[in-house]
């Protein structure tokens, strides 16, 4: 039997029984339409979390943290010897500031400043707002986008970046009007029996675009370290003595960030790079996205159900068709073969109209969403689909309707031409 005979042969039986066609298709529209819907939402999401980590981590950079691993464990003495390797925080030392600023293509070390902050408010208000002050240096400042302003210049003090939020709690009617206003950060003492506090006040000088640290205020690293240096009543700390557990490399391209983490790994010191925090993420929604996808595949096993329903119900009501196609020459595999082109042609309908269902509804989604609880975020979407998405739905469909209907198509292979023909 030829192929092209094939195919119009198995479209034509699917024609015959519209309805029945017409239901086992839907079970299997509603299936697809949720796997790429809800795969769709996972990737949104993911391409959000990887673009806002893109305007808080450079790509140019190492961030190491003093951890050492001094040998093994003493094994325990009231239960079994379990050895296990420890691993020690400590503070850098000046030394170590000098090993790693000697290894080739660093471009600066910085120290990762924990800049406290009990509240801001605009100067001369009562006010009080939650914050999250920020000490960077100038290179991880430029990730973030700006609405209004500028950046803080290179060795700059009381001037800051704040986020695009504070525009309405501060009451300020635009981000041009926060422009060289001044705004107070307030910081007590680290000890809880020290009643000390003192103000930090800073000229907004740039507002940031809309991300999802809604609190954030970006600050020059001496003001963030004088800031750090009051709440923990430490002069020294963030100096070459004192230089905290800590530090972000800048190196002087991207292409050698891998070789600056090993060498400081050489070192004795963890480090992490952007490359593995990505992956990180990456690897939480692949199963996040599997966990989704779910949903849709438990209706596709149901739809699965229904074409060997179907096949079999076809199989009881052609008995005879199928002895008058042996009888006049049809080989049991060509038997066998139309009946898995039925079962994928199934799927493969199915698949095509869901994808196409769950792009509509995709957009309907990103419509509504632009248009409130994602206004604030202009570019970003909430379904995302890809032309491999798509196609794989498609494919992933026909193969599960393929094979379900592997079962029906081998009985109706196997049927005795004569007792098909006497069939009734």
């Amino acid at each position: 039997m030829r192929f092209n005979d094939l195919f119009s042969m198995a479209f034509y039986n699917l024609w015959r029984r519209k309805m029945r066609t017409f239901l086992t298709i839907l079970a299997v529209v509603i299936g697809a339409t949720l796997v790429a819907l809800m795969v769709s939402i996972g990737s949104g999401l993911q391409g959000f979390i990887v673009n806002q980590f893109g305007m808080a981590v450079p790509q140019n950079s190492v961030i190491v943290a003093a951890v050492k691993n001094t040998g093994r464990a003493a094994a325990n003495s009231n239960g079994p010897h379990d050895v296990s390797q420890r691993v020690v925080q400590k503070p850098f030392t000046a030394q170590d500031l000098e090993n790693i600023k000697a290894i080739p293509g660093v471009e600066q070390v910085n120290y990762m400043v924990n800049v406290p902050g009990q509240y801001i408010q605009p100067s001369g208000t009562s006010l009080e707002i939650s914050v999250n002050p920020n000490a960077v240096p100038n290179y991880v400042e430029k990730l973030r986008g700006l609405v209004a302003g500028n950046y803080f210049a290179d060795g700059a003090s009381g001037q800051c970046v704040i986020a695009d939020d504070y525009l309405n709690v501060f009451g300020w009617p635009d981000a041009a009007s926060a422009i060289g206003k001044q705004v107070v950060i307030h910081v007590t003492k680290a000890n809880i029996y020290d009643t000390q506090s003192q103000n930090f006040t800073f000229t907004v000088v740039g507002v940031m675009t809309r991300t999802s640290s809604n609190s954030e205020v970006m600050m020059p690293m001496t003001d963030g370290i004088n800031m750090a240096r009051y709440y923990t009543d430490n002069p020294l700390l963030y100096t070459d003595q004192q230089p905290g557990t800590s530090l972000q490399i800048e190196t002087t391209t991207k292409a050698q960030v891998d070789a600056v983490a090993a060498a400081v790994q050489n070192l004795g010191f963890s480090t992490t790079t952007p490359a593995q925090i990505l992956a990180a993420v990456n690897s939480v929604f692949k199963v996040i996205r599997t966990v989704l996808a779910a949903f849709g595949l438990i209706a596709l096993v149901v739809a699965a159900i229904g074409i060997i329903n179907t096949l079999i119900m076809a199989i009881y009501e052609r008995t005879r068709e199928i002895g008058v196609m042996k009888a006049v020459g049809a080989t049991r595999n060509d038997i066998r073969l139309l009946f898995t082109v039925e079962g994928g042609a199934l799927g493969f309908l199915g698949g095509v109209v869901g994808v196409l269902l769950a792009l509509l509804f995709g957009q309907v989604l990103n419509f509504i969403a632009a248009r409130t609880f994602l206004s604030s975020y202009p570019g970003f979407t909430i379904s995302v689909f890809s032309i491999w998405l798509c196609l794989g739905v498609i494919a992933l469909t026909t193969v599960i309707a393929l094979v379900a209907g592997l079962a029906p198509a081998n009985r109706a292979a196997k049927l005795d031409p004569v007792e098909s023909l006497r069939y009734e």
